[in-house]
C-alpha cells in the first residue's frame, strides 16, 4: 500500500471540546498505544489539524462538516503517518510543521512552512503556533483560544497515559515513566536533553500559566487535562 492510500486504523468518535475545538483518538501501527489528532476552527472558517488521522468516511465526513481542511500541523518528525494522505486527499492543504523536524517531515510529505513562518493562522489568532525553541526543539505548542479559555495542544512532549495492564506497559509505562498522569515521560526529557531544549519549554510553559486564560491541555498520547490545570502547568513550568 502506497503512503498515500488511505488507509484507517481503529479510531474513536470525534469528541468536540469547545464551539472551535474537537479530537479524536486513533490506534498506531503495530504499537498498543492511541495517538490524537485536534480539530481547530479558525475565525475564517478554516479547519487546522494537529497530528493528522486518517478516518473512515462517515467521520471524514464529521470532519469537513466543521470546516475546510485548510491547515495540515505536523508536530514533530514522528506524528507523520498519516500527513501524506491528508495531503493527497486535500491537495491545497498548507502543510506546517517545527523547523528542526522539517528534514523529517519533509520525508514524508512537502512542506509549506514552519512555525514560525505562520506563528497565527488566522488575522485574530484565535489558533497560534509557536516553537518550544526554534533553533533546538524538535516540537512545538499548538494553541486555540476560546469562548472559556485557551487549549494548549502537545505532541510527545506532555503525555497523560494512565498506569495499564501487561507486559508492553509494564516496560513502556512503568519502566520508562509514560504512565501515571500529566507528565513530561523519560523519553520527552531525554529528547528535551538531546536538543537542549528544556529550559525553553519550561519558559514558555511558565510564560502561558503567568498569562492565566490556559483552561485545558490536550497531549498527543492519553487523556485530556482539563482538572487542576493550573497545577499541572505550574509543574510544568518548573515552579
Amino acid at each position: 500500500m502506497a503512503e498515500t492510500d488511505w488507509e484507517v486504523l481503529p479510531h474513536g468518535e470525534i469528541v468536540q471540546l469547545a464551539e472551535n475545538l474537537w479530537r479524536v483518538e486513533g490506534a498506531l501501527p503495530n504499537m498498543d498505544l492511541e495517538r490524537c489528532m485536534v480539530m481547530a476552527r479558525t475565525s475564517t472558517g478554516e479547519l487546522v489539524l494537529h497530528s493528522a488521522i486518517a478516518m473512515d468516511e462517515a467521520h471524514m465526513a464529521q470532519l469537513e462538516a466543521l470546516g475546510r481542511p485548510a491547515w495540515l500541523v505536523v508536530p514533530n518528525g514522528w506524528h507523520r503517518l498519516d500527513a501524506p494522505r491528508y495531503k493527497a486527499r486535500y491537495p491545497d492543504l498548507k502543510v506546517v510543521c517545527p523547523e528542526k523536524a522539517r528534514k523529517n517531515v519533509a520525508d514524508k510529505v512537502a512542506v509549506d512552512g514552519t512555525y514560525a513562518d505562520f506563528p497565527s493562522l488566522d488575522a485574530e489568532g484565535t489558533v497560534r503556533l509557536e516553537h518550544i525553541d526554534a533553533e533546538r526543539a524538535m516540537e512545538g505548542v499548538m494553541s486555540v483560544r476560546s469562548a472559556d479559555g485557551t487549549s494548549l495542544v502537545f505532541a510527545d512532549s506532555l503525555f497523560n497515559l494512565p498506569h495499564r495492564q501487561g507486559f508492553f506497559w509494564f516496560v513502556y509505562g512503568r519502566l520508562l515513566g509514560s504512565t501515571g498522569g500529566p507528565k513530561v515521560t523519560l523519553i520527552g526529557k531525554l529528547m528535551m536533553l538531546f536538543t537542549r531544549s528544556a529550559a525553553p519549554f519550561r519558559a514558555l510553559m511558565g510564560r502561558w500559566l503567568d498569562e492565566g486564560s490556559v483552561v485545558r491541555l490536550l497531549p498527543g498520547h492519553g487523556n485530556v487535562v482539563d482538572t487542576d490545570v493550573r497545577a499541572v502547568l505550574t509543574t510544568l513550568a518548573g515552579r
